[in-house]
């Protein structure tokens, strides 16, 4: 049985703001990054459609190597991806997190683990898509991407793994203005 297919739309415009460093080299400051929304679209097995928006980070603040300058990373132009794979074993790089895994949209970006509290819980980001809210907010939104996907495989780690290599699930990311370097004024 063919999988349902999902769309993601990562939205254009701030809900909110997160507390953030510059990764992976810390200049050791905090900046303030602006948080959007992420839609999730399918139908459950009812056939009836679903939508659940999660709060998610989009840009982030980079900094290479402690001689290289700070600056504002991600993708900010209207473009849209087929996700071609779970990564299982990938783990957040800049702050503890027990949910694990990724999706693979391209390149070097994923969809992954953010902070339970954005304003309050500084992670960094290369411009990654980070969901945000918990406990277990990650692991919420991959649940929900199972039941939308309808897959029968056995384990939760077999259906993300089948959602991943499928290519029915797509990301959209609306146009965003690149937001600026603001320090963190919390």
């Amino acid at each position: 049985m063919a999988l349902r297919k999902i769309e993601l739309t990562v939205g254009g415009t701030e809900v909110g703001r997160a507390k953030t460093w510059s990764y992976p080299s810390d200049d050791g400051k905090h900046y303030s990054i602006p948080t959007y929304n992420l839609e999730v679209r399918g139908t459950d097995a009812r056939r009836a459609t679903v939508t659940k928006t999660f709060e998610v980070i989009r840009f982030g603040v980079h900094r290479k190597t402690p001689a290289e300058s700070t600056r504002v990373v991600g993708l900010a132009d209207h473009q849209r991806y087929v996700i071609r794979g779970w990564l299982p074993d990938y783990s957040v790089h800049s702050a503890a997190s027990p949910e694990m895994g990724a999706w693979h949209v391209f390149d070097n970006y994923l969809i992954h683990d953010g902070p339970d509290d954005p304003h309050n819980e500084a992670y960094a980001t290369a411009g990654c898509i980070e969901i945000c809210g918990g406990p277990a907010g990650f692991d919420r939104f991959n649940d929900l991407l199972i039941t939308l996907s309808g897959s029968m495989k056995t384990t939760r780690g077999e259906k993300l793994h089948e959602l991943g290599r499928a290519g029915t699930m797509s990301i959209t990311y609306l146009r965003a203005g690149r937001p600026p370097l603001v320090e963190w004024r919390g």
